[in-house]
């Protein structure tokens, strides 16, 4: 697995400004997990002011070794397009929980976003073989190798990622890829499967009557 480094945790700048809240009476829960209903009660309603208070109480409360906790708030960060800031919790995430395929796959999202397109397929290649069912991985893969422009390697990935769930995002950067290498007809193909699996998707349909016409 390619090497991570993250800063110490304590050092992390969760929400340090916000002011205390009390949010009724929080169940009998291990230290560790205390908030974690809490933060992600705030975080599906996109409170995010409140879920940071809940976070920072959280961190302080375990000393900064709450990973549901730290994972929230680098969702947060991402969202609010702290990118490198967020790299750094998911690794965090990643070395607390070095076995778990979804804290790779964010540390690997993160560095896609970052444009280092060869370190984010090292990690999800190695979310990979912690989860070989699971269809985001290839498909995230492929989306590396397409920009990377490997382009047999990146559709053998989204192939992959079509054999375990099928999806239309998959199918349109597969054609896309066949298309960047100049082959119409085998993106013709692909667009027409797409829509016999998503017949109602009108963006589809258009770019397959657009091919056709070309």
């Amino acid at each position: 697995m390619a090497e991570v480094k993250a800063r110490p945790i304590s050092s992390f700048p969760v929400a340090l400004d916000l002011p205390k809240v009390r949010s009724g009476k929080v169940p009998e829960l291990p230290i560790l997990e205390k908030r974690n209903w809490l933060i992600h009660l705030h975080y599906i309603h996109k409170d995010y002011d409140a879920c940071k208070i809940a976070i920072k109480e959280q961190l302080q409360e375990s000393h900064g070794m709450c990973e549901y906790a730290i994972y929230v708030q680098a969702l947060i960060f991402r969202l609010e397009g702290k990118i490198q800031e967020s790299l750094e919790l998911f690794q965090t995430c990643a070395i607390l929980s070095p076995q778990s395929a979804d804290n790779l796959k964010q540390v690997a999202r993160t560095l896609f976003l970052l444009g280092k397109h060869k370190a984010a397929i090292e990690l999800y290649t190695d979310a990979a073989r912690l989860n070989k069912k699971d269809w985001e991985i290839f498909h995230n893969l492929g989306i590396c190798y397409m920009y990377l422009k490997h382009f047999n390697k990146a559709k053998d990935q989204l192939n992959t990622a079509l054999e375990l769930n099928r999806h239309d995002l998959t199918y349109v950067m597969l054609g896309k890829i066949h298309l960047m290498e100049g082959n119409t007809e085998k993106a013709i193909e692909v667009y027409k499967k797409a829509v016999e699996f998503s017949p109602e998707n009108t963006d589809l349909l258009t770019t397959l009557g657009l091919l056709y016409l070309q």
